[in-house]
């Protein structure tokens, strides 16, 4: 390599070393001067004013949810009571019957037919006891003339005996027989309305088989599960409203008639069954209603929207903004109103601000502020 060459190249790499070390030397001296550096400020909430709702004392009106569907609390299934040919049926589904009504009516001549032999039965059992009333009185006068033994006369008064239990044994079997001649024509058990008919004239019945199915839609039943944790809070005569499908927002009330005093198979609930006055016949068996209990009233109890409710490993929570900063606060609730709010029993005190909807999980401590008073603390 020439030496004029080998010289700017020496030059070159000193310079540079120049400039690397004072680099490094400003570097030091400005992370001296400004000292240790400062983490990034975490990041800021907003919340607008109708996230938020201001806990304060309200009436609330405790109430429990219900559902279940509705059903008659009087029904009959009419059976025929013999056997034959269904002659008639008088009514059809939807039809009011009254009580006593006739319903339908089953051929009698076999039962016309049974009341005959049983009839002819009494009679020969008569004639044999009549006969063995003789015999004893015979029978008698030659044990007191000593002209037969006391062994003889004990087997003719024996028969006279059997002879008496047959014709009380024929009596009963007639008597059996004329009812069920009155068993072909069925009535109504009740007053009410036909909501199946099972069986058409000309068919042959069975002895139990169903021909009519009765309802009384005057008195409804909903059997409704009630959690095992509230039914401590639940009375036998508590009045309860509820709404049902297809009625709009017309309004039905009832009451709790009873309690189950088991759980349900199965299941941590019990069953407890509300009673509804429909005599204007409004409502039909099988609606489905979705109603509520009415529990307890408070004049003054402090409440927050179920919403605001969090669950976490069976602790209940809400979100408060605490001094500027988002603060997660265990509470105890207890029943909820119909307007959708829980009574708060512990963990919270009026005044306080809690996030009112669901904005998933919020990070604890986390900075926070309200749009809309920003806004208006800058104006």
């Amino acid at each position: 390599m020439k030496p004029a060459v080998r010289k700017l190249m020496l030059v070159a790499l000193a310079a540079g070393a120049i400039a690397v070390a004072t680099f490094a030397t400003v570097g030091v001296r400005a992370k001296s001067e400004g000292g240790a550096a400062q983490p990034a400020r975490s990041a800021e909430l907003e919340f607008l004013g109708s996230d938020l709702i201001t806990v304060e004392a309200l009436p609330l009106e405790a109430s429990l949810a219900l559902t279940g569907n509705l059903s008659p609390l009087v029904e009959a299934t009419v059976k025929a009571k013999v056997v034959g040919e269904l002659v008639e049926v008088t009514v059809r589904e939807g039809q009011s019957v009254r009580r006593g009504q006739v319903l339908a009516r089953i051929d009698p001549t076999e039962v016309r037919a049974r009341v005959a032999g049983r009839s002819a039965d009494l009679e020969a059992a008569r004639a044999q006891l009549e006969l063995a009333e003789k015999n004893r009185a015979t029978q008698k006068t030659l044990l007191d003339k000593g002209y037969i033994s006391q062994n003889a006369f004990d087997a003719t008064d024996s028969s006279r005996d059997v002879a008496s239990a047959r014709l009380r044994a024929a009596q009963a079997e007639l008597a059996v027989a004329r009812k069920s001649l009155g068993d072909a024509v069925l009535h109504a058990p009740f007053s009410g309305v036909v909501s199946q008919r099972h069986a058409e004239p000309g068919e042959r019945v069975a002895l139990d088989a169903r021909i009519i199915s009765l309802v009384d839609l005057s008195r409804l039943e909903l059997a409704a599960a009630i959690p095992a944790s509230a039914i401590a809070q639940v009375r036998v005569g508590q009045k309860l409203s509820f709404r049902v499908d297809g009625y709009g927002d017309r309004q039905f009330d009832g009451h709790i008639e009873r309690i189950n005093p088991a759980t349900v198979a199965g299941s941590r609930s019990i069953n407890v069954y509300a009673v509804i006055d429909n005599r204007d016949r409004a409502l039909r068996a099988g609606l489905f209603a979705q109603g509520s209990l009415s529990l307890a009233r408070h004049d003054d109890a402090l409440s927050v929207p179920v919403s605001a409710l969090r669950e976490q490993a069976g602790q209940t929570y809400v979100y408060a903004i605490v001094d500027g900063a988002v603060r997660k606060k265990a509470v105890r609730v207890g029943p909820t109103g119909d307007a959708g709010m829980a009574q708060v029993l512990e963990g919270l005190a009026a005044g306080e601000r809690v996030v009112k909807i669901n904005l998933g999980n919020l990070r604890e401590g986390a900075l926070a502020r309200v749009a809309n008073e920003q806004a208006n603390a800058t104006r």
